[in-house]
């Protein structure tokens, strides 16, 4: 039959195995919840950056479209300006033409830059948004794991120092690993 004292020192033993389990839980839960708070707040700085750099974008893309507009009226201000100069001297000829071509020329030039400045920012831009995605993926993957132990495992703990302090309990009340004999003298 159990004694008392191999009772008690098991079930206080079984009390706190679960306490320390149930502590160790908490504290790994709360640690999910900080890292994972973390990674939603680092998540939400990467869209708010990327939606900063889109505004960018779209400024620029406004900008060079009114850019574009700009150069095609000046463009047909200068041709008409020509067209009425020659039409009113009266002159033509393949130096005619070569004003012609340089007026045309010359826009021509303002809108390949004004595409190719676009085209530049807008490689700038998209760079930038794929690094902010890229850290801040990286930022995720290379934060540490939080180790959540086996739930047998634990369990198994929790029933092994039980048992531990059972028998240890049952040691001390009798004073040694064998139950003592129950009568009579050993010779």
């Amino acid at each position: 039959m159990c004694e008392p004292v191999s009772i008690g020192l098991a079930a206080v033993a079984l009390i706190g195995g679960t306490m320390a389990a149930k502590d160790g839980a908490k504290a790994r839960g709360q640690a999910t919840d900080a890292q994972r708070k973390t990674h939603m707040e680092q998540v939400r700085e990467m869209n708010m950056a990327n939606a900063n750099l889109n505004l960018d974008l779209k400024d620029k893309h406004e900008a060079a479209r009114e850019h574009l507009v700009e150069v095609n009226l000046q463009a047909l201000r200068n041709e008409s300006t020509v067209r009425a100069a020659m039409g009113e001297s009266m002159l033509s000829g393949r130096s005619m033409k070569a004003i012609k071509n340089e007026v045309s020329n010359q826009s021509s030039k303002e809108r390949v830059m004004t595409a190719q400045n676009y085209q530049r920012d807008y490689q700038s831009i998209f760079a930038n948004q794929i690094a902010n995605t890229e850290n801040t993926k990286s930022s995720i993957r290379g934060s540490g794991r939080i180790f959540q132990p086996n739930k047998l495992g634990t369990a198994l703990g929790i029933v092994g120092s039980t048992a531990s302090a059972a028998a240890s309990g049952y040691k001390g009340k009798s004073g040694g690993d064998a139950p003592a004999p129950k009568g009579g003298a050993a010779t």
